[in-house]
């Protein structure tokens, strides 16, 4: 009797031959030595991230909604200076909300500010026409792609606060929410879950690209109302050129994506989350929704001690939103982000002069070059390839 206790040797395996010159024996013997030799699987971090990428949303949009709630008290405080109804509350606002010197460029920015007409009547009038698109393009009902804006508003809300704190929008894990959501609302209808998900991803891209211009337009004095004229310029003209050279290089989307000449892996990625939420919250991964409470209780208690804890504690307490958004992007992206952090610190500390001046351009700078070396080497790939 021949026992085995693990991989078969060498000498086993010619033990285990002897036994019989049976030829499916024999066969059963090589897929046994075929199995046992198998490499073992190893980790990556697609398989990871398919996993982490439940509970670093849950976290994120928790997180932000919990924090966005305790700013509408400073929102109507400001509202009510605004009208001049709170002195000291305006006197507050006007001393915290001091403008840059280069403000006198274009005068008060707080003139030009979006009033209340201007906001409503523009979200009135983008979710009729995203509502409309969707339901003529896509055969979407009506409910649903109007659900799918008030979702993408709420989204938007949460990928301004993550881009705000780490200059990374999360739009690909807002996306991902709204195709939870939909799979749940109308498991099997792939082109609603798709295409309601990329309304997400759209809002939340120009949501958080309009709040850094905002930024920038803060510090030079210019006037918000007309930074967002521009941006809805800006946002359908780039649509129309974006879309019309997309057509000239794909003119046939359906056969010539997923394909060796143009694999498109974002494209990937949400088809098959598209296709996997068909039957619902049972497609999550295995103990993925324990993950996600816990993630929705640190949501909550993060945000909540950043409000009680004393001033100077503050600092100590994680970013809710940061830590969110490190459990989906690569372990690099953090690692960097947290020597760049560092580093900025010790040269705030040991240099405020110097810091004060030139940290700024200098993080801008190296930002510019990474990305301006990474282009060129996707070219520089590309014309090795067709040379």
């Amino acid at each position: 009797t021949l026992v085995l206790t693990g991989i078969p040797t060498a000498a086993q395996a010619a033990e285990l031959r002897a036994l019989s010159a049976d030829a499916d024996f024999q066969q059963t013997i090589d897929q046994l030595l075929a199995g046992a030799s198998l490499a073992p699987v190893q980790p990556s971090f697609g398989d990871l991230n398919q996993w982490l990428l439940w509970p670093g949303v849950v976290l994120m949009v928790v997180a932000s909604f919990v924090s966005f709630g305790f700013s509408i008290r400073d929102l109507l405080r400001a509202r009510r200076a605004r009208r001049g109804g709170d002195g000291e509350a305006a006197g507050a606002a006007t001393t915290a909300d001091a403008r840059p010197a280069a403000a006198s460029i274009a005068g008060d920015p707080s003139a030009g500010e979006v009033g209340l007409r201007w906001f409503l009547l523009s979200v009135s009038l983008a979710l009729v026409f995203s509502a409309v698109l969707q339901s003529t393009l896509f055969q979407i009902g009506l409910g649903i792609a109007v659900l799918a804006v008030l979702i993408s508003f709420l989204l938007a809300v949460v990928a301004a606060r993550v881009s705000g704190e780490t200059a990374i929008t999360p739009v690909g894990a807002m996306g991902k929410v709204s195709q939870l959501v939909f799979g749940a609302l109308v498991p099997g209808n792939v082109a609603a879950n798709l295409m309601t998900a990329n309304v997400t991803g759209g809002a939340a891209s120009q949501c958080a690209d309009l709040l850094h211009d905002l930024k920038c337009g803060w510090l030079l004095g210019a006037q918000a109302r007309w930074q967002m004229v521009a941006q809805v310029f800006g946002a359908l003209s780039g649509a129309i050129a974006g879309s019309a050279i997309y057509l000239v290089m794909i003119p046939e989307p359906a056969e010539q994506l997923l394909t060796t000449e143009w694999p498109a892996p974002a494209v990937a990625a949400w088809k098959a989350v598209a296709e996997l939420f068909q039957i619902g919250f049972a497609a999550l991964p295995a103990g993925a929704g324990v993950a996600m409470l816990a993630a929705l209780v640190v949501g909550i208690v993060l945000p909540v001690l950043e409000q009680v804890v004393p001033r100077r504690l503050n600092l100590l307490v994680p970013s809710a939103a940061s830590v969110g958004l490190a459990l989906i992007i690569p372990a690099s992206y953090s690692v960097n982000m947290f020597l760049g952090g560092l580093l900025a610190l010790l040269v705030t500390r040991y240099a405020r002069t110097w810091s004060q001046r030139f940290l700024v351009t200098a993080c801008a700078g190296i930002v510019a070059g990474e990305s301006i070396t990474g282009v060129a080497e996707a070219i520089g790939s590309v014309l090795t390839e067709y040379l």
